[in-house]
């Protein structure tokens, strides 16, 4: 079934809308006196199903092909709650050191946009899954202050998504996908405990790492799966929203853009009203008076009874917790790991702390250091990845190949262009089971031992290139000498040592002209 449908007159609302008004751009300023942010962040619970119907999730779907009759809101339809989302919720307020209670309710929040074919959204206002939590804030999460900060947790709450309207088909007409509608979220809202756009932007990156980690959420800016909206006030003023940040990077201008405005009006003589405003990645804009609570006229929703969690429930799912993020961070880079705090974030970011766990186990059991799995998989795998490759990393280069291609390499046996390519036809070929081994044998890969073989190939680039030689012996051009490396590197598939390579080019560079011998930069 697909819809498309033109709102027409469903937009037709009382906004007070400031045509023509100012905007604002941010002014890179370090001293933010009497700021205070906090922020509201939508997540996308990663589920198979949508909140209240058995309708698909899904962000790549031809439009309008996931929706069932209560996603429309089609009279008579009744909703029926997923267990995953509720399971998934308690997983995340558990994390962020909430108070879990027991009993919850669902509400409707009433509002009248084109993309929310109810005309209200089923949240949690008045009795949310969780309260009264706390997220913690390090030096190296990117925060100045050089102590812990404790971001305070207001509310987590579980509440379904809306449509996504579409304005690129055409220009004059604006189009509906109900696709992504009565997809489970959970809104997390944080007291106004940050000082700085820094931290703000560190507690949203980091809660996204917590959330990823914990497999509540893809937490992705791109495809929407995390929509964050920023209260700012100056001086104990009245606070105005920010919506739809789309990036960390914006998350940082807009909340300077908007400090900037507020201390403009102020100098100016002018009261702060509490507006919604808009980010377009530049300028700052107000867009409305924002609504208030009363202006919603929030009830309990009457088709849904409350929502029950027994105490088993609650005390399992804070027994089977995994190690958090900031554990895996301290053990990662304390002894014997000892990683820096770079590459164990990257693992981290990409959820390969298992795969190094397990590289770093079989290697130590050989004798060789375990910390080159991590220096591997960060400079040299990730980079070779095709987007979203991280996840099926673990099941295609598996730690035993992975670790059997760098003994390989430490042994001398392969060259590491050699590894890296074996990774990339292990990538490109998923079908192809078998180990390193067989697959560096089968296309004849193994380092080249005999001496005269590397040394007619470096004759034979050099005799090639007769003009470059003589721009490497007079010292013109030194550098020259890593493009004979590469020559040899690229008639070798890769089976010769670069630094055996470079210490021929050079050998045979000074017997067949000793001026060479003179150049300092020999």
């Amino acid at each position: 079934m697909r819809i498309y449908i033109r709102p027409h007159l469903l937009w037709a609302r009382n906004f007070v809308v400031f045509k023509g008004g100012k905007r604002w751009t941010s002014t890179v300023t370090n001293a933010y006196d009497g700021l205070k942010c906090g922020v509201e962040i939508h997540l996308q619970l990663d589920t198979k199903t949508k909140l209240f119907s058995n309708s698909k999730t899904s962000f790549q779907a031809t439009p309008n092909d996931h929706v069932s009759y209560f996603d429309l809101a089609v009279p008579g339809s009744q909703p029926i709650l997923n267990k995953h989302a509720v399971l998934l919720a308690l997983k995340a307020a558990t994390a962020l050191n909430c108070k879990i209670h027991r009993r919850s309710m669902f509400d409707r929040k009433h509002y009248f946009y084109a993309d929310q074919p109810a005309g209200y959204q089923i949240t949690q206002y008045y009795h949310a899954i969780a309260t009264d939590g706390v997220l913690w804030l390090r030096p190296r999460d990117g925060i100045s202050s050089g102590v812990n900060l404790g971001v305070r947790i207001s509310q987590v709450q579980i509440e379904q998504d809306t449509g996504k309207t579409v304005h690129e088909i055409d220009s004059d007409k604006t189009y509906i996908d109900f696709n992504r509608t009565n997809h489970p979220l959970i809104e997390i809202v944080s007291a106004p405990d940050m000082k700085t756009p820094q931290e703000a932007a560190a507690f949203v990156h980091k809660l996204q790492t917590l959330m990823k980690h914990l497999g509540v959420s893809t937490c992705e800016f791109q495809s929407g799966a995390i929509r964050v909206d920023v209260n700012v006030s100056t001086n104990g003023g009245k606070r105005c929203e920010i919506k739809n940040l789309a990036s960390l990077n914006d998350i940082v201008h807009a909340i300077r853009a908007e400090y900037v405005r507020q201390l403009n009006e102020v100098s100016d003589g002018r009261a702060i009203e509490s507006v919604t405003l808009g980010w377009d990645g530049h300028n700052i804009s107000v867009q409305r008076e924002k609504e208030g609570s009363l202006e919603y006229r929030y009830i309990p929703d009457p088709e849904l009874p409350s929502l029950l969690l027994s105490e088993d429930l609650i005390r399992k799912t804070l027994e089977n917790q995994p190690k958090l993020p900031d554990e895996l961070i301290d053990e990662l880079t304390a002894a014997p790991h000892g990683l820096n705090l770079a590459n164990a974030q990257t693992l981290l970011g990409y959820g390969l702390v298992d795969y190094y766990f397990a590289s770093y186990k079989i290697l130590e059991s050989v004798g060789i250091s375990g910390r080159l799995a991590a220096n591997w998989i960060v400079n040299d795998i990730l980079g070779i990845l095709p987007v979203g490759g991280e996840q099926l990393l673990p099941s295609i280069v598996t730690p035993s190949r992975l670790t059997e291609l760098i003994i390989s390499q430490k042994q001398g046996k392969i060259t590491k262009m050699v590894a890296i390519n074996v990774i990339k036809f292990f990538i490109e070929n998923q079908a192809d089971l078998r180990p390193a081994s067989e697959v560096i044998e089968h296309y004849q890969l193994s380092a080249v031992e005999d001496d005269n073989i590397l040394e007619d190939i470096c004759s034979g680039i050099l005799e090639e290139h007769s003009d470059l030689v003589e721009q490497v012996v007079s010292g013109k051009k030194p550098s020259v000498i890593k493009f004979f490396v590469g020559m040899v590197m690229k008639n070798g598939k890769g089976r010769f040592n670069p630094q055996d390579s470079e210490a021929t080019i050079r050998r045979i560079l000074l017997a067949k002209h000793p001026e060479y011998a003179n150049n300092p930069k020999c």
